[in-house]
């Protein structure tokens, strides 16, 4: 073959029906083009290894042919050992076979090439010749040796390459969930203002202030030590801590209950009357128990589906009402703090992800988010399986790349509100437009490259960046800087209002200190 063919196959079978589904291989260096159409019926030769004369009847059509077909071509199905993978497809090949499936002796799958021992006499391939894990190459011998002993039908596949397109749906879902996500985080953050009408559920929403944790430069830089911490912990240990994390996602069963409350006390205030004191959890109302149920639903269907292909959705959502609940609950006072804070978790994004290899023979974030060889989906992600991909992992985004760019542009929505500017005036609708082409751009670089990125590499200067050089043009970087709002025909203008009443409103409004 030549450089530019395919490496992976999708092999497609049909039948038996325990063994139908897409599984891959892998093809030799030396593998003959094009393929062939259509089904190939799966036999084992007398010889395991391939390595002798296959009968004379090896190729001779079928007495049931799958599918209808009349007259299907044959692949052989050969373990490893004893001659070359050169000589083992002459053989296949010799016998009228159209394709060789080669059993490596291990999950691992080599990739097969001509070797050291070719000479000159050894036959030119004509044959596609792949190779497959020893799982998938056993199940099709024994389902092949089943049907010749007992008269069955005999196992049947395709082959077809296998090619990774570079814009799957996947990634535009992702795209759209996580910026969503930002906006609405912000919509959350900002509830507790006094723009909105009393009584009103946007007033509903908002946190009591004795939940609110504001972020200062000591929690910016130990939130990055202790994240670090928490990294290299996970990476030696995800075996035995991964339960440990999954019992955690149980907490976001409080967040999904704690907002289904909120909407049933707006929505039906008579549902606020307390209705038990539950152990542990304290005193529930009528809307935590009704709101709890669907919860709990959610938590469930994950537990139980979370290793299946049905378990992303459940995820999510589950990660939606957490991600919301912290964008709600914890705020940066100013875009000092906040930039502190996203160039710290920018170089730890980069250092796990491209620069611990060097120290830990592999990255020690892509391990822990991929679940460190557990086999365990890990919840601190939002999943979004790849669509029309047989082979394509769940496109992954770390919770992380939505909360830390969700905390500024949070910052910047509740800035734009207390200064009375519209979208296009403000500071909000920039940073949300920047982090969704930061995310195109992480997205852009994990296919070109092929390998884990850190997201925040990308995602912090397109929204910090972008709103310090936007309040840069318009003369307003010192006033984010110090987290004071820009009100028009006050601040913005130039005409500075001191005393105690404009100071009051200042820190009422969650920005900055006293004058």
């Amino acid at each position: 073959g030549g450089s530019d063919d395919p490496t992976v196959a999708v092999l497609a079978v049909h039948n038996p029906g325990e063994l139908s589904g897409d599984y891959a291989g892998y093809f030799a260096t030396f593998s003959a083009w094009p393929l062939p159409k259509g089904d190939l019926i799966v036999k084992a030769p007398e010889d395991e290894l391939g390595c002798a004369e296959y009968s004379p009847d090896f190729a001779a059509p079928a007495s049931i042919a799958p599918l209808g077909s009349a007259s299907p071509g044959m692949v052989a199905v050969v373990r490893r050992g004893n001659c070359t993978f050169l000589q083992k497809a002459a053989m296949a090949q010799r016998a009228g076979a159209k394709g060789l499936v080669v059993v490596s002796d291990s999950e691992l799958v080599q990739i097969m090439g001509i070797g050291n021992m070719t000479t000159p006499e050894d036959p030119e391939v004509g044959i596609f010749v792949l190779g497959v894990n020893r799982h998938l190459g056993e199940l099709l011998r024994n389902a092949s040796l089943a049907a010749e002993s007992h008269g069955f039908e005999p196992p049947a596949m395709s082959v077809t390459p296998y090619t990774s397109s570079l814009l799957n749906i996947s990634e535009g879902v992702l795209i759209v969930m996580a910026a969503s996500l930002v906006a609405l985080g912000a919509f959350f953050s900002t509830a507790d203002l006094d723009i909105h009408p009393p009584g009103s559920f946007s007033t509903a929403l908002a946190a009591p202030e004795e939940e609110v944790l504001e972020v200062d430069q000591w929690l910016a830089v130990g939130f990055c030590a202790m994240g670090s911490c928490f990294l290299v912990v996970l990476f030696f240990f995800m075996q035995y801590i991964i339960y440990v994390i999954i019992l955690l996602l149980l907490g976001g069963a409080s967040c999904i209950t704690q907002f289904g409350a909120i909407c049933l006390n707006h929505l039906v205030p008579v549902l606020r009357n307390k209705s038990v004191n539950a152990p542990v959890i304290g005193p529930m109302s009528h809307a935590d128990i009704i709101a709890g149920v669907p919860a709990l639903i959610l938590v469930s269907c994950w537990v139980i589906l979370r290793n299946t292909p049905y378990g992303w959705p459940f995820q999510d959502i589950i990660g939606a009402g957490f991600l919301c609940w912290m964008q709600r609950t914890l705020r940066l006072p100013n875009i000092k703090i906040a930039t502190l804070f996203l160039c710290v978790m920018f170089f730890f994004d980069i250092f796990w992800v491209f620069i611990s290899p060097l120290f830990f023979h592999e990255s020690v974030m892509v391990r822990v988010a991929t679940g460190g060889g557990t086999g365990e989906a890990v919840p601190m992600l939002l999943r979004v399986p790849a669509f029309g991909d047989p082979f394509g992992n769940d496109r992954l985004l770390g919770f992380g790349d939505i909360a830390l760019p969700g905390l500024l542009v949070s910052y910047l929505r509740r800035h734009d509100l207390i200064s009375r500017r519209t979208l296009s005036q403000g500071y909000f609708l920039p940073a949300l437009v920047g982090y969704f082409v930061g995310l195109n751009f992480t997205i852009a670089a994990l296919c070109i490259m092929r390998m884990g990125q850190p997201a925040l590499l990308y995602l912090v200067p397109c929204t910090l960046g972008t709103t310090l050089v936007l309040a840069s043009r318009r003369g307003e970087a010192q006033l984010l800087w110090d987290g004071l709002p820009a009100k028009e025909g006050l601040i913005a203008n130039g005409d500075h209002e001191d005393g105690p009443s404009h100071n009051k409103a200042l820190v009422d409004s969650g920005f900055g200190t006293p004058l």
